[in-house]
């Protein structure tokens, strides 16, 4: 990556690489179909069911996700130093996933990498972003109340919040400050996602302290 992007990513806590993992996408499609026929999905809420771990739960996926450079790499690049691996998932989901953040911490710095396996759009589901949201310690941890009930508080539907659309193909790389707000509206049943997640090597006893709360989190109501 460039220095740009780099700075793109601290900016407004999102970054899209296209085409990244082109070359694997084909074989990390068949690998999750494999994962999810042999285990039983844990189902969240509304429209998601997911395999926890899944890149461990296959051979082709450790090789892919984990013991290939390019998303370590990434992680070691935006994180800006050392990073720890601390899980990804396999998810389907049918519907929308409406505006929200991935936790709150306050000092553990977190990248998730998403990757989708088929084409996504504005009206097919494409991971939508408002940027700039991932900023801690700002008046955006104050304003979950209306990102819960845009059509309440803002007077506009969910999908009419204004946002960047990450319009992606197989192989890209969507990575994100999880703290970021981000949603997914007009997608098909059974839309497919790979995640992985890396951690900033904790620094504070505050980042070690939600470190381990992440690690203990139940992933499955994510």
């Amino acid at each position: 990556m460039t220095e740009a992007d780099v700075t793109y990513f601290r900016t407004f806590g999102f970054l899209h690489l296209r085409g990244i993992q082109t070359d694997a996408a084909p074989a990390i499609a068949e690998a999750f179909e494999r994962v999810f026929a042999k285990e039983l999905p844990l189902v969240g809420r509304q429209g998601r069911a997911g395999v926890t771990r899944i890149a461990e739960r296959s051979d082709v996926l450790q090789e892919t996700l984990l013991a290939d450079s390019r998303c370590p790499l990434l992680a070691r690049q935006l994180l800006g130093g050392d990073v720890a691996y601390v899980g990804g998932d396999g998810v389907r989901y049918d519907g929308a996933t409406y505006w929200h953040r991935d936790g709150n911490h306050r000092a553990l710095r977190l990248l998730k990498i998403v990757q989708y396996l088929e084409p996504l759009g504005p009206d097919t589901g494409a991971l939508r972003f408002m940027p700039g949201t991932h900023r801690r310690g700002g008046s955006w941890d104050g304003f979950a109340p209306e990102m819960e009930n845009p059509a309440r508080h803002l007077g506009m539907e969910p999908a009419e919040v204004p946002c960047f659309i990450v319009e992606s193909s197989p192989g890209d790389l969507i990575a994100f400050d999880p703290h970021s707000y981000h949603a997914s509206f007009g997608g098909a049943d059974n839309r497919c996602q790979i995640t992985t997640t890396y951690a900033a090597v904790p620094e504070s006893l505050e980042a070690r302290r939600e470190l381990s709360d992440y690690l203990l989190a139940d992933r499955s109501v994510l």
